[in-house]
C-alpha cells in the first residue's frame, strides 16, 4: 500500500485537498498520512484544524511552523521554521509521496525538505499565474516536484513549457470544484438565516488579503474596499485576511470601521465552512476583494465577482470577473454594476467538472516512482 502524506496549513488550501484527502482515504492502494500546520493552528485565523477533525479526517501530526508578526521578516522566518520542523516528520512517517498544493509560503518549506529528501512530491494546481510572491512560489514548488496536477490545460503547457516531462503533467481540474459541485445549496432563505442576513434583500461577501509585494500598502488598501462596502450598505458577509504579512494591518483597519457606524451592515467571520461559503457564494449579489474564490469558484454560479488589484493578475478567469484598482470610488461603481447585472448566464466551468480528487488519488496510485526523484529539464 502506498502511503500518501497530505500537509495542508490554510482554511483555502484544505478546501482544495478536502475531496483528494477523502479520495485517499477510499482508495484501497493508498494510505492517508495527514499533517496539518501553520494557520489551521491559530486561533485568530479559527483554528481551523478543528474542522478538519470534524469532517473525519485523522490527523497525524501537527507542526507549528508561523512566527508572529505578520510582516515581511515572520514570513521569511515561517518558511525557516517549516524547514525545521517538517525533515523529522516526514523521516517518522517515511511516505512514499508528498501531496501539496498551490502557492503559499507554508508549501514551499515542505516541499524542500521532501525534495532533499528524495520524497517524490505530487503538486496540484501548478503551472498558474497568479502575480505578487505567491507565483515566484507556485513554480518554485512546480521545479521541486515529480508529478503535476494542474487545474486548467494552459496550467499544463506552461509546466510543460518549464521543462518538466509532459507524461508527468496531468490536467485533473481543481479539487475544490468537486465540492462545489456536489453541494446542496438549498434555498436562499435557509443559508441567509443562518448568517443572520435578510433574505430578501441582496447580500454581498467580502474577502481581501494582503499582497505581500505591496506589504506596506495593505492599510490603505483594504481602507479603499472598506469606504466602498460602507458606501454601498448592502448587507455583507466578511472573511477575515490571511495570515500573510500585512494582514495585522489590514485588521487594525477594520478595527477602525467598526469603532465607527460605516460597516455597521457588515458580518465578520474568521471561518466559515467552505459548504457554508459554497451556498453563500451561489447566492450573494457579488463577491468583492482579491480572493482566489472570486476567480475560480465563482464562475461556477455566474456570481458576479469584483477583482481588486493586483494579487489575481494573470489568473484564468470568467466573463463574469470585473477588475479594478485601490480606489473606493472604482469599487463603489463597480459593485453596483455587478448588483445590477446579476447571474452571468450560462455558468463557466473553467477549472474542472467535479471528479478531480479521484483522478489525482488514481494517479498517485498507479504513477511510476522508479528513478523518480532524479529530475532534469526537458528541452521543449
Amino acid at each position: 500500500m502506498r502511503k500518501i502524506c497530505v500537509i495542508t496549513g490554510n482554511r483555502s488550501e484544505y478546501s482544495r485537498l478536502k475531496s483528494v484527502m477523502k479520495a485517499i482515504q477510499e482508495h484501497p492502494e493508498l494510505e492517508l498520512v495527514l499533517i496539518v500546520t501553520a494557520s489551521h493552528l491559530l486561533d485568530d485565523f479559527g483554528r481551523t484544524v478543528e474542522v478538519i477533525k470534524a469532517d473525519g479526517f485523522t490527523v497525524n501530526t501537527v507542526a507549528r511552523t508561523v512566527a508572529a508578526g505578520e510582516d515581511l521578516v515572520s514570513m521569511a522566518k515561517s518558511v525557516g521554521l517549516c524547514s525545521l520542523e517538517m525533515p523529522t516528520i516526514l523521516d517518522w512517517y517515511q511516505p512514499d509521496i508528498v501531496l501539496i498544493v498551490g502557492d503559499r509560503f507554508d508549501a514551499l518549506g515542505a516541499a524542500t525538505s521532501a525534495a532533499l529528501m528524495n520524497i517524490p512530491i505530487a503538486h496540484i494546481q501548478g503551472g498558474e499565474l497568479t502575480g505578487t510572491v505567491d507565483e515566484s512560489i507556485r513554480h518554485a514548488i512546480t521545479k521541486f516536484a515529480h508529478v503535476h496536477l494542474p487545474s486548467t490545460a494552459q496550467s499544463a503547457e506552461r509546466i510543460i513549457r518549464m521543462g518538466e516531462k509532459p507524461e508527468m503533467v496531468f490536467n485533473v481540474g481543481c479539487p475544490s470544484v468537486d465540492i462545489i459541485l456536489a453541494v446542496d445549496i438549498g434555498p436562499r432563505e435557509t443559508i441567509c438565516n443562518k448568517y443572520k442576513m435578510n433574505p430578501a434583500e441582496p447580500f454581498l461577501i467580502m474577502v481581501q488579503h494582503p499582497v505581500t509585494t505591496e506589504y506596506e500598502f495593505a492599510r490603505e488598501q483594504i481602507r479603499e474596499t472598506l469606504q466602498a462596502v460602507a458606501q454601498v450598505k448592502i448587507q455583507t458577509i466578511m472573511l477575515y485576511p490571511n495570515v500573510d504579512a500585512g494582514s495585522k494591518d489590514m485588521l487594525r483597519e477594520i478595527r477602525m470601521f467598526e469603532s465607527g457606524d460605516g460597516i455597521e451592515h457588515v458580518n465578520k467571520f474568521k471561518h466559515i465552512p467552505f459548504e457554508d461559503y459554497t451556498r453563500l457564494l451561489a447566492h450573494c449579489a457579488c463577491i468583492v476583494g482579491n480572493s482566489s474564490s472570486g476567480i475560480r469558484e465563482s464562475c461556477y454560479f455566474g456570481t458576479p465577482a469584483v477583482n481588486i488589484g493586483t494579487r489575481q493578475s494573470g489568473r484564468e478567469r470568467g466573463s463574469n470577473v470585473v477588475d479594478v484598482g485601490y480606489d473606493s470610488e472604482e469599487i463603489r461603481q463597480a459593485i453596483l454594476d455587478s448588483v445590477k447585472h446579476g447571474k452571468y448566464d450560462p455558468p463557466e466551468y473553467i477549472y474542472g467538472s467535479g471528479n478531480s480528487g479521484k483522478k489525482i488519488a488514481d494517479i498517485l496510485a498507479r504513477i511510476n516512482l522508479t528513478g523518480i526523484v532524479q529530475k532534469s529539464y526537458i528541452h521543449t
